[in-house]
C-alpha cells in the first residue's frame, strides 16, 4: 500500500504556536522545558525555517491539557504572546517500507484534497506523516474518512478501514 501499513487518529486536539521565537536550540529548549515540568506531553513539534533570528515554532497536545497548557504559557510565553487553537483532528501514517517509497505524502494529501479536508500541521520522518486538520466544516469529513479514501483510491483497498489497519487512536 505504497509503503503505509497502519494508519491511526486522534481527536481532539489543541495546537500551541510561538510565532517569532528566538530561533537558537537553547531557546525552544527552554519552552519545551516549561510544559515538561508542568507534565504536558507534546507531540508535532514544528519548527518554521529561520527569518533572520526568529523562526515560528508550534507543538500540539490533546486538547484534555488545555487547562494545563494555559497555566504555563506565561512561564514559555517570551517576546510575542503565543497562539492556542483547539479542535483539530490528527492522522498518522505508518510503514517501515515508506523509507524506500515514493509519493505518499503527495497521495495522501491528494486523498484528503478530494475529501475537502484541509491540512493545518505536518510533521513527518522517514517512517511517518502526521497530519493535523480541522476537517471539512461543510460536509463534517474528518481526515479518518479521508484516509479512508487514501486506501481505496490510491491503493486499489476495498478494505473497511479496521481491516486495512486503519484505527481511531485510544
Amino acid at each position: 500500500m505504497y509503503g503505509v501499513s497502519k494508519i491511526t487518529s486522534e481527536q481532539n486536539i489543541m495546537l500551541t504556536t510561538f510565532p517569532g521565537a528566538q530561533y537558537s536550540a537553547q531557546s525552544l529548549a527552554e519552552h519545551l522545558d516549561v510544559f515538561a515540568k508542568a507534565g504536558i506531553v507534546v507531540d508535532m513539534i514544528c519548527q518554521s525555517a529561520p527569518r533572520g533570528s526568529a523562526v515560528d515554532f508550534s507543538f500540539t497536545t490533546s486538547y484534555d491539557n488545555f487547562a494545563a497548557v494555559m497555566k504555563a504559557l506565561p512561564a514559555a510565553a517570551k517576546a510575542n504572546p503565543p497562539l492556542v487553537s483547539g479542535g483539530y483532528s490528527k492522522i498518522n501514517l505508518f510503514g517501515e517500507d515508506m523509507v524506500t517509497s515514493c509519493g505518499v505524502g503527495a497521495r495522501a494529501l491528494a486523498a484528503l484534497a478530494g475529501a475537502s479536508i484541509e491540512i493545518v500541521l505536518i510533521t513527518t520522518s522517514d517512517l511517518d506523516i502526521s497530519l493535523r486538520s480541522d476537517g471539512n466544516q461543510k460536509t463534517g469529513a474528518t481526515p479518518f474518512k479521508g484516509l479512508h479514501l487514501f486506501f481505496i483510491y490510491s491503493c486499489g483497498s476495498t478494505l473497511l478501514p479496521e481491516t486495512a489497519g486503519i484505527q481511531p487512536h485510544t
